[in-house]
């Protein structure tokens, strides 16, 4: 009798692991599982002025930043040719900055070039060129840890798309180069994933950095309005 008890929760337990499989997977790490955040090809594709950037809204990607620096590395041998390497990285410490301006201190930290060429949970933060799937600008990989800390960061920009950089002046909201996507603009919003906060896809926030709809020859996304500044500050370490 016992024997066949057994046996029978044994039939049990297999059929429960077959329906959900999660079952199995709970003594497991996880946290090679990441949060994938795509930023899109706007629709419509034409930039617009900036009618209002100080809708007080944010969304929180669910984890927050360890404390410290964090350090991030960017693969140059994946990004296209016509980019000079000193304006790249000049134009992501711009994205960075920004970020850690709002937020009340420094935490992103240049550690140089890496040969990461496909993202990995592999305790580098890398930023890297890839082709995507058409209408994708950028996508952002994030590992967290058991503690809600983020554990990994990789940033892939598309090289479907063509990429440049204007200087943003905080008029000029579309003062890009209409045939290409302004390197600042697109990073800013990506490594805004880095912090903690996540995509906004209401029409009202579409004047917004973390706004997840991108478009050509557009600027504005280089800065902060209101609702990113909140978001910034309330995922802050």
């Amino acid at each position: 009798m016992w024997t066949k008890g057994l046996y029978l929760w044994g039939i049990i337990l297999i059929v429960l692991l077959l329906i959900f499989p999660s079952f199995s997977q709970a003594a497991k790490n996880t946290n090679n599982s990441p949060r994938i955040f795509i930023q899109y090809f706007g629709k419509p594709t034409v930039c617009r002025q900036t009618t209002n950037d100080q809708v007080n809204i944010f969304g929180w990607g669910g984890w927050k930043m360890q404390s410290g620096l964090t350090d991030y590395r960017i693969n140059y041998s994946t990004m296209p040719s016509y980019l000079p390497r000193e304006l790249v990285t000049a134009v992501f410490d711009l994205s960075f900055s920004t970020l850690q301006g709002a937020g009340g201190g420094i935490l992103f930290h240049s550690a140089g070039s890496s040969t990461e060429s496909s993202p990995s949970n592999n305790g580098q933060n890398t930023i890297m060129w890839k082709a995507l799937p058409v209408g994708y600008v950028a996508i952002t990989y994030i590992w967290t840890d058991a503690n809600g800390r983020l554990a990994g960061a990789d940033t892939i920009f598309n090289t479907r798309y063509r990429w440049s950089y204007t200087h943003y002046t905080g008029s000029n909201d579309c003062g890009g180069l209409k045939s290409t996507f302004d390197l600042r603009d697109v990073a800013t919003h990506e490594f805004g994933h880095w912090m903690g906060l996540g995509d906004l896809y209401n029409l009202e926030a579409r004047d917004l950095t973390m706004y997840g709809y991108a478009s050509r020859g557009e600027l504005k996304k280089s800065t902060l309005g209101l609702g990113d500044i909140t978001g910034a500050r309330a995922v802050w370490p």
